[in-house]
């Protein structure tokens, strides 16, 4: 009976997904730009470097404190 409400349940879910798939995301889409993306991307990869740098700069600053 519980396999029989899960696929009741998919069944639905997937009649109201299809209903819905006609929605325009142009106006979203089309605000955004490759290089506002590209961007974006690099920013984020530049804080997990310099966040990565400064993890790796406390462990050896502790290891030289240590003397180990």
């Amino acid at each position: 009976m519980k396999l029989v409400k899960t696929l009741a349940l998919v069944a639905t879910l997937a009649a109201a997904t299809a209903s819905q798939a006609a929605i325009d995301l142009a106006p979203i889409t089309g605000a955004f730009t490759a290089g506002d993306v590209t961007t974006a991307v690099l920013a984020v990869g530049a804080t997990l470097a310099v966040i990565y740098v400064a993890i790796r700069a406390a462990k050896i600053a502790l290891s030289m404190i240590r003397g180990g």
